[in-house]
């Protein structure tokens, strides 16, 4: 076996499957010094005994961490929600970022539900469901309601503010008003009109430049989903006293696109003009960005044909209604869109993120399809950036030296090398730019540190942290650090990325059962210096560890953060290299001579769900124990209920002849080859892999005549929501593996 390492890091995983709790919102006043903020964590005995009691306890001993929700530089602020009272509840901050001194805001009083901070220290809010600007409130920090925008008897949201104009919702559509200093100078404006349970909006983006067009204030980019073609789809729910059945619809939807020019009449008046987008070959596209050009006078078009094989960008001139295009590539399987958003460097070039060099890095082209440049060379994934047009630079998070290594980088856009800016070990999510240019936002975590708050001084170089909100009920644990591994499959050679977990008293000599865990969501990194994005499997680890056995965590053949290739293997053939990896990963674990091969089990949820129907189905002779949640076991169930998903992965079920590959990547299929112990848990109101999965499958395994067990969660969606289900779910996983590899 070749280029087989294994080193101890300091570190662990990063980006979550998908939201997983509700999160509580309140506010309380006070102002607090910097000293208190920036204090390090006290010297901790590591005395709490690690149960999973303790780590599924009523009150999430991972609290809810901070987010950014503005910057405003003219009074050297942030604002963000923080959870500093460890009680799952998230409280508005602000704070000076020269300073560290913060605020918390306060819960007495009228509060607002949304606000928007602008550039001159005013907000536009929503308070008792009307939309208002309330004044100074940079300096006040006083929700008053100063200039009344709204006054109705239906609630609105989601204010969107540009320049004097608000753009807000009301029952799904869209509506505009403008006002001055000390009142709203304009008429309501109705943008939509027709929203209902078939008909959604979606305004992509705003402009107040209008070149070529001087009696137009402002120009919309709108889309109108039309869902009347979609499938309904049932959900039942047994929790009440007689069955509800909702039905949702699920599908593609039709799209129309407008481009909206709002004008001024007379004082007090606002009107519009609508003229309907459509793309030369009037194919079905998912539009991924729209945006207007800085003069205002082009709109830059992003897309994708919905199997996402085939991508193409289209400049469309608003004054001439011109549409042309001017850049497409093409994917043997599918595109993955990272967090780089496509936009405008000047009037003439535009930046944007590709796979085309094998990995997802950053380009620009002009508008008429020359300069193709790289602006970010390498083999590696650029996940998020953002631009400073005026420094002519781009600043990036990637792992630029090695997959599981994620830090800040910049570049020229004229092109050429890039600098790295951070050093700290750990992981860096949510890069923003202050409006100055000076200073970089951003959430950094470690492994047995949960995402902060912090900031990077780009004249000074100096990196700061900003907020210390970790609950105490984290830190009193000594959390079990695993050991980086690499090894090559034995099948083709890929190198492939892994953590191992051992028990706290190792002992070389002794052979120990072998747990696997397999990730969800297929194209996820688990294996980075960061805190896990499955933060619950990383603390169970603890748990499962001291209990004697070994803990295997890969990075399997479709993960992010390893380029195009690494991913692409799996299209049409879902199941065959995950499960390789493993096999592998086992394999160079058995050589090391310290795991029973005899003893071997392997779980995880969703799409590691469905990885370890495929182990124990398809290799039975290998996995004797597994546990199988919410998993995807038909991809043909899945095509009708995640309709983008599948059609990228295997194509079209319904105009393609592609069954077979639906086929061969679904458990379902193979179901009869069971040996192993099974346990299988669902919730029943699972709305992403819907309960039918689990139902069909169990039918199959007793047509089989095999063993095995479910567990049902009736109130339960696809992630849970009550620690109450954790706990049992989490017992039952680690009772299933005492029981049958011991």
């Amino acid at each position: 076996m070749k280029n087989c390492t294994i080193n101890p890091i300091l570190s662990e995983a990063k980006r979550r499957e998908g939201s997983r709790r509700l999160i509580i919102l309140k506010f309380s006043g006070k102002v607090l010094p910097l000293l208190l903020l920036l204090l390090t964590l006290p010297p901790i005995s590591f005395s709490q005994e690690v149960t999973l009691e303790y780590i599924f306890q009523d009150t999430n001993i991972v609290n809810p961490r901070p987010s950014l929700k503005y910057i405003n530089t003219v009074s050297d602020k942030i604002y963000y929600y923080a959870d500093d009272d460890y009680d799952g509840m998230l409280s508005l901050f602000d704070m000076n970022y020269v300073t560290g001194e913060y605020f918390k805001y306060s819960d007495t009083g009228e509060t607002a539900s949304e606000f928007v901070v602008m550039p001159d220290g005013n907000t536009v809010t929503i308070i008792n469901g009307d939309v208002f600007v309330t004044k100074n409130f940079v300096n006040s920090r006083s929700y008053t309601k100063d200039i009344r925008l709204t006054e109705t008897d239906k609630y609105e949201y989601s204010p969107q503010v540009i320049s004097n104009f608000v753009v807000y919702r009301r029952s799904g559509n869209y509506y505009l008003i403008r006002y001055d200093s000390s009142k709203a100078n304009s008429n309501e404006l109705v943008l939509t009109a027709d929203e209902s349970d078939s008909v959604s909006y979606q305004v992509i983006d705003m402009t107040d430049k209008y070149s070529g067009d001087p009696n137009c204030v402002l120009r919309l980019f709108a889309a109108r989903y039309d869902n009347t073609t979609k499938r309904k789809l049932v959900f039942p729910d047994y929790n009440d006293k007689f069955v509800k059945a909702e039905t949702r619809k699920r599908g593609i939807s039709k799209v129309r696109l407008f481009d909206i020019s709002i004008y001024k009449a007379g004082k007090d008046s606002l009107y519009k003009t609508v003229n309907e987008f459509v793309y030369p070959d009037s194919q079905r596209y998912s539009t991924t960005y729209a945006v207007y050009s800085p003069e205002g006078s082009k709109l830059l078009l992003d897309i994708e044909t919905m199997d996402r094989h085939s991508r193409k960008m289209f400049i469309y001139d608003i004054r001439s209604k011109n549409v042309k295009e001017f850049y497409s590539e093409t994917d043997p399987a599918w595109y993955e869109r990272h967090s780089n958003s496509t936009i405008f460097i000047d009037s003439q070039t535009v930046l944007f993120e590709s796979e085309v060099s094998g990995y997802n890095n950053l380009y620009k082209i002009n508008i008429d399809g020359t300069g193709f440049t790289s602006i970010t060379p390498g083999q590696y994934t650029v996940l998020t950036s953002v631009v400073d047009r005026a420094a002519e630079k781009v600043y990036f998070v990637a792992n630029a030296e090695v997959p599981y290594k994620y830090n800040i980088y910049s570049a020229d856009l004229s092109g050429g090398s890039i600098a790295k800016l951070t050093y700290t070990d750990g992981d860096i999510e949510d890069l923003k730019l202050s409006g100055d240019g000076k200073l970089l936002f951003y959430s950094h975590s470690q492994m047995v540190k949960p995402n902060e708050l912090y900031s990077f001084n780009l004249q000074t170089g100096e990196e700061k942290q900003l907020t210390n909100t970790i609950s105490p009920k984290f830190t009193a644990i000594e959390w079990n650090m695993p050991e980086l591994i690499t090894f090559n499959n034995d099948e083709d050679g890929q190198l492939i990325y892994g953590f191992v977990y051992k028990p706290k008293n190792f002992d070389p000599k002794k052979k120990y059962p072998l747990i696997c865990f397999v990730h969800g969501a297929g194209y996820l990194q688990n294996i980075t210096n960061g805190f896990s994005p499955y933060r619950d499997n990383f603390m169970v680890n603890t748990f499962i560890t001291r209990n004697d056995f070994v803990v295997l965590d890969l990075d399997f053949r479709g993960s992010m953060g390893y380029g195009k290739e690494f991913r692409n293997k799996t299209y049409r053939n879902l199941g065959y290299w995950e499960v390789s990896d493993y096999i592998s990963g086992i394999n160079f674990l058995d050589s090391k001579g310290y795991i029973n091969r005899d003893k071997v089990g392997i779980y995880g949820g969703s799409y590691g769900g469905f990885t370890t129907l495929m182990a124990m189905f398809k290799h039975p002779e290998l996995f004797k124990a597994g546990v199988s949640l919410r998993a995807v076991s038909n991809w043909k169930n899945y095509y009708y209920s995640n309709y983008w998903y599948t059609l990228a992965r295997f194509g079209d079920l319904e105009t393609e002849d592609v069954a077979e590959y639906y086929e061969q990547s679904s458990p379902y299929s193979f179901a009869e080859n069971l040996q192993g112990y099974l346990l299988m848990t669902h919730g029943m109101l699972d709305d992403n892999v819907f309960f039918q999965d689990m139902v069909q499958l169990t039918q199959k395994l007793i047509d089989n005549k095999k063993e095995f067990e479910v567990m049902i969660y009736p109130k339960e969606n696809h992630g849970f929501y009550r620690q109450l289900s954790w706990l049992d779910q989490y017992k039952r996983i680690t009772g299933w593996f005492e029981k049958y590899l011991k």
